[in-house]
Parts: C-alpha cells; sequence; structure tokens
C-alpha cells in the first residue's frame, strides 16, 4: 500500500506494542480486536488518535495551539498518511451542568433560531398571541367587521403636550364621550385627547382614503390608532408589538432570548441551570425522635456552632416551646419557628443564609454541600429561561416544553411540522437539520432519552452515541474517527442501527476505526485488524 490509500505504520513501540509495522487503508470501516491487553487501545487511541491529532494541533496558528491540550508524539519509526482525528470514547459525558442532550448535538442551537425566526409571541399577562398590525390588516378586519357604517379614525394625545402643534398639523376636532367638539373645547379634566383624523364611511369611501388615515393615525398617535364605529364599537390598532387587550408590550424574539446560557434567556431564579439550591430539612433535623436539648438541629451540635445550640434553647425557652419533647411531636408552628425564625431570631435558614456569605471559605462550602439539595424551579419548571422566552410558541409549544420531549418525540414533532409559505423561506432549512439531528440519535438507539437530559447523567455507552451522532451531523470529511466499544449498553437487535451509521460515516469520506468484540460489528468491518495471541 501507498500513503495515498493507507496509513503506514512502522517499529511502533507504544506501552506494550513491540516494534509492529502495520497498514492501515484509509476510507474504510476497520474493527480493530483481540483479547484483554494485546494492545488495541494502544494502537488505535495512543497511536493513530495521539498522532492525528498531535498534526493537526501543530498546523495550527500558536495563537490557536496555546488552547489546546499537546500530545506526545507516539514511539514509533514511522507514522505517514494520517489524517486529522477525532476520539470517541467510553468516558462519561462533560461535567457541566449547563451542558444537555440538545446542546451538545446542537439541536439547542438550531431551535434557538427556529423559534426566533417563526415563533408567535404571546402576552405574559393573557396569554393571547401578540402581533404587530400592519395597514392591510387593519382595512381587511374594519371592512370585515364593519362594513357600511360610519367610523371615526382618531389618535391619543396627552393634553400637557400641547394643543399648538396639533393646530399646526391642520388637527383641530377631538371626539370626547361619542361627540365632535374643538380641541380647546375639551374639558380640563381629559387628561388625553381622542384626536381626530378623519370621518369615514367602512367600505364606502375607497380604500386608498382609509390607509391613508389609519397611517397618518398612526404616525401621529406615535404607531397606534382607534377606530370607532357609529354604533359603538372600537378597534385599536398598535404597529407596536403589544397585545391587543391588556395592552402589555412585547419585543421581537431573537436567538439569544431563548440561552439560558445569557442573562437575556436565563431564568432569574435559577440563573439557567433549571435547579435551586435549598437547605434540606431531613438533613439539618436528621432523627427527629431527639429533643431540642439531646440537639435535634445537627448541624448545630458541630464544636464551632454549639453557640448557636445555645440561643437556640434560650429562643424556645422565652417562647414557652418545650426543649424536652421530640422533635417530631413539636407543634408545626414551633417547628416552622426553628427552621424560619421569627420576631429578631434568624432560625436555621437564617444561619445558612449567613453562611452563604462565607462560601468563599472551603469548610463554609463542605458544610453547606453537606445539608443542601436541590429542587426544581419553581418559576421556570425546569426548562431554565425566563418568561420572555417561554411565551413565545412554535404551533403550541414553546422551546422549553420541545425540548422536555423525548428524541422519539421530538422526531414524530418535526416530522409532522407543516410551515406556512413565508415561514418555509426563513425555516425549512432549520427545519431539516433538526430532522436530521434526531433522526441519527434515533439510529444509534437513543430515542428514549430527553433532550433536556443532562449530559453528566448519561453512561459512558449514551454519551459515546451521541458524540458518534453529533460527529456525523457535522458533515465532517477526511477525518480518522477512532471509537472505543460503541455498542457497549446497546441492545444486540439494535447493532444494524449502528453499523449503518459507521457506514454513513465511512461513506460521505471518513476512516472509521472501532475497538470492537461485537461479532456483528466485526462481520460488518471492511478490515479488520485481530491483535494478539499475546500482549503487543
Amino acid at each position: 500500500m501507498t500513503t495515498d490509500d493507507s496509513i503506514l505504520l512502522r517499529g511502533v513501540r507504544v506501552h506494550n506494542l513491540k516494534g509492529i509495522d502495520l497498514d492501515v487503508p484509509l476510507d474504510k470501516l476497520i474493527v480493530v480486536t483481540g483479547v484483554s491487553g494485546s494492545g488495541k487501545s494502544s494502537l488505535a487511541f495512543d497511536t493513530l488518535y495521539a498522532e492525528g491529532q498531535r498534526r493537526y494541533i501543530e498546523s495550527l496558528s500558536s495563537y490557536a495551539r496555546q488552547f489546546l491540550e499537546r500530545m506526545d508524539k507516539p514511539d514509533a519509526d514511522l507514522i505517514d498518511g494520517i489524517p486529522p482525528a477525532i476520539a470517541i470514547q467510553q468516558r462519561g459525558a462533560a461535567k457541566n451542568p449547563r451542558s444537555t442532550v440538545a446542546t451538545v448535538t446542537e439541536i439547542f442551537d438550531f431551535l434557538r433560531v427556529l423559534y426566533a425566526r417563526i415563533g408567535i409571541v404571546h402576552c405574559l399577562g393573557c396569554g393571547r398571541p401578540v402581533a404587530r398590525d400592519t395597514i392591510d390588516g387593519m382595512i381587511t378586519e374594519l371592512l370585515r367587521e364593519a362594513a357600511g357604517t360610519r367610523a371615526w379614525i382618531t389618535f391619543a394625545r396627552p393634553r400637557d403636550a400641547g394643543l399648538a402643534p396639533l393646530r399646526k398639523d391642520g388637527f383641530t376636532r377631538a371626539l370626547v364621550a361619542g361627540d365632535i367638539v374643538d380641541i380647546e373645547a375639551v374639558p380640563k379634566a381629559v387628561r388625553a385627547l381622542d384626536v381626530l383624523v378623519d370621518r369615514i364611511a367602512l367600505g364606502v369611501d375607497d380604500r386608498e382614503r382609509l390607509a391613508d388615515s389609519l397611517e397618518l393615525g398612526l404616525k401621529k398617535g406615535e404607531g397606534r390608532v382607534v377606530v370607532r364605529t357609529e354604533d359603538g364599537r372600537e378597534y385599536r390598532f398598535s404597529e407596536k408589538l403589544e397585545c391587543r387587550s391588556c395592552r402589555l408590550p412585547a419585543e421581537d424574539p431573537y436567538p439569544n432570548l431563548f440561552s439560558f446560557n445569557t442573562p437575556h434567556g436565563a431564568c432569574p431564579e435559577c440563573h439557567g441551570f433549571g435547579d435551586l439550591a435549598v437547605i434540606d430539612e431531613d438533613k439539618v433535623v436528621p432523627d427527629r425522635s431527639k429533643t431540642l436539648d439531646q440537639g435535634a438541629v445537627e448541624p448545630w451540635t458541630k464544636p464551632l456552632s454549639r453557640g448557636m445550640q445555645k440561643e437556640l434553647l434560650t429562643e424556645a425557652r422565652r417562647r414557652r416551646i418545650p426543649t424536652n419533647v421530640p422533635f417530631r411531636d413539636l407543634r408545626p408552628e414551633h417547628q416552622r419557628f426553628v427552621f424560619d425564625g421569627g420576631d429578631g431570631y434568624y432560625g436555621v435558614k437564617g444561619f445558612f443564609d449567613w453562611l452563604q456569605s462565607k462560601k468563599y471559605k472551603v469548610q463554609v462550602r463542605v458544610l453547606l454541600s453537606r445539608y443542601r439539595t436541590y429542587v426544581a424551579c419553581p418559576a421556570c419548571a425546569k426548562t431554565r429561561l425566563n418568561p420572555r422566552a417561554l411565551s413565545v410558541r412554535v404551533k403550541g409549544l414553546n422551546i422549553g416544553e420541545v425540548v422536555r420531549m423525548t428524541v422519539a418525540e421530538a422526531s414524530a414533532f418535526f416530522e409532522g411540522l407543516e410551515l406556512e409559505p413565508f415561514q418555509r423561506q426563513v425555516a425549512e432549512k432549520l427545519v431539516q437539520e433538526i430532522r436530521g439531528r434526531l433522526r441519527f440519535l434515533m439510529e444509534v438507539g437513543l430515542d428514549y432519552i430527553a433532550l433536556d437530559r443532562m449530559t453528566f447523567t448519561l453512561s459512558g455507552g449514551e454519551a459515546q452515541r451521541i458524540s458518534l451522532a453529533a460527529a456525523l451531523s457535522a458533515s465532517l470529511v477526511g477525518t480518522l474517527f477512532v471509537l472505543d466499544e460503541p455498542s457497549i449498553g446497546l441492545h444486540p437487535r439494535d447493532n444494524h442501527r449502528l453499523v449503518r451509521i459507521l457506514r454513513s460515516l465511512k461513506d460521505i469520506g471518513n476512516t472509521v476505526l472501532v475497538v470492537e468484540h461485537d461479532p456483528d460489528i466485526v462481520r460488518a468491518a471492511e478490515h479488520v485488524i485481530d491483535m494478539g495471541p499475546r500482549a503487543g
């Protein structure tokens, strides 16, 4: 073989490899198998991946290299023809509590842009859809509901803004209790004038006049105009994004609004984590058969906190709370007093609040962690996002409800998502990307996993298959992928799906090298490297 179609390895002496010579074909699905200790990982990860990654990093600028981990050069006489390498190993996923299945697969990134482009904003007050009124939309509504009636087009003007500018612009009349009066004759008690723009017969006078009058009313009324009909109906229009019913303003959605990693979108209560750290009362009082005298409040039995125990007993006696009765038998209000305090006494929670200000000390952080637990944030219901982000919906669902779905449920939702013609122009490619990534997750047998599942809760096999699906979604070519037993944790009946994914990765122009023992995967390989029978 030549370096054009294979990786040449000569005299490899990494770990227990004893100077082996090997040609590894490029653009193939290759399986490395063998007994334990034969050197499979030494060949796959410590030689091929290490050298491929090292050479790629060396090709980068010195500025970029300072941010990347440097890898040692494998001990070998010759390694030639090796492409850039990516390792997908059997390791736990990142411990970052902000990392989820949706973020590592970039599904969440596409969702953010999708909701920013086609999401419908809903009012935070009444929950109704919020939209800007257009001139064409106003005319259509008026002619549909009030055609043939006379109407007055007005805009609101604060009296303290002065009447002279109105007269200068040609506005001399106002509408007061259904009567048209001179603006000078409006009672002083009326603080906002309904300035008359036009009297018009809807559907009788020409459409152009109606459009011009509405446009003038919007211009002079700071984006708002009111149309009142002779039968008492009132139509309030606004070119601003606000609720028609309760007039609450809204704002156009943008991608960062849906990111829990930025202040724009993060829930103000949990700061984008989805959970709140609270004191666990069962850990503070683990044995409720103890009395206050016996140290029922466990953290105050420690030497450094005995002063708090003495103060508790003093306060309890002053309020006639029994100190020689088991904690579980105390009246509920007495138990709450121990935890919550009151009337100048800080209680257990006040004590831990004070400790929060001292958590720069290691021993304080250890103490807090001992008595702390995490509960779902009640403000965002674990979606991590603020109310403005959750008020934007696509087909009736907000982004938090979508990422709460399993991969299978989300795939069904997006496969059935039908876009309006104007939505297709801005969102068709986004939906295709989301569908593709969900399809790859289904292919590797992860249809049961929720998109908002935190990555540090995944098993090694699940994390590896998510990385595999993400790599396939990225459409990388000319790359060496090195995988460590991807079939672990996968039901044997799903092995054919895994093989299909590995072949897809190879077919787009990559070399896929898998350390594997599963017979189905070995049989599917185009080239097998059998290590052994002894080490190296």
